[in-house]
């Protein structure tokens, strides 16, 4: 009973000390989690305090950092990623110390791609549906295969390994009212929205074709107009 009290004891000390260190090794993974698409990373670097950053894993792997642009960082552990950065930006800051933390993990996330408004990384809420993650970002953009919406998500399989599962999805339906097709999403899930054959799309033409043939009009008008 005594050695457990002195140990709760030694903890709270710790704890009221370094909380920053205490949270970071209770962290899922802690210096051994292989960074992933959706986690949110703190990148502080010293003495170049301005170029410190808090900045999201994107869907391709990587992370925009100033001065050194798109660094691919998906599958690397915090420790190997400070080596690769500190020497990147030994070009630029003299003698610099890199620190990387994972602030934010991607199971706390879902993301949208494509054609949509908003595309990037957004908090997953429990019971949250397709049509929520669309609203989230802003609605679909302009071009549209709204009935082409495919889902990405990792699933386990019987043997516990996991897999990459494809899920139809139609956005275009859900907008119409039938509500069957607001498909459940989970954590993880990235929702991809095509883009229209741009031959296909009416507004397309309306928006690019039109405006060209009106300038051609105006401009064969114009001459019509000089030579008399």
């Amino acid at each position: 009973m005594m050695k457990t009290k002195a140990w709760a004891l030694a903890f709270l000390l710790i704890f009221n000390s370094f909380p920053g260190l205490v949270l970071a090794q209770m962290a899922p993974g802690g210096k051994d989690y292989f960074i992933e698409a959706g986690d949110v990373l703190n990148v502080k670097v010293f003495p170049a305090e301005e170029f410190s950053r808090e900045v999201t894993v994107r869907p391709d792997g990587t992370i925009d950092v100033p001065l050194l642009g798109p660094v691919k960082v998906a599958g690397m552990k915090s420790g190997e990623l400070e080596s690769v950065m500190t020497a990147k930006f030994s070009k630029y800051v003299s003698d610099p110390r890199i620190t990387i933390n994972v602030r934010k993990f991607s199971a706390d996330a879902i993301a949208i791609i494509g054609e949509s408004h908003g595309t990037g990384y957004y908090t997953y809420r429990e019971g949250m549906k397709l049509l929520d993650l669309v609203a989230a970002a802003g609605g679909l953009a302009d071009y549209p295969r709204a009935d082409k919406v495919r889902i990405y998500r990792r699933v386990k399989d019987a043997d516990g390994k996991v897999k990459e599962e494809v899920i139809k999805a139609n956005v275009a339906a859900v907008m119409e009212g039938r509500m069957e097709h607001n498909i459940p999403l989970v954590a993880g899930d990235i929702v991809y929205v095509p883009r229209t054959k741009l031959y296909k799309s009416g507004k397309w033409l309306t928006d690019n074709l039109v405006p060209w043939m009106t300038l051609v009009t105006m401009g064969i008008t114009l001459g019509l107009v000089a030579r008399k």
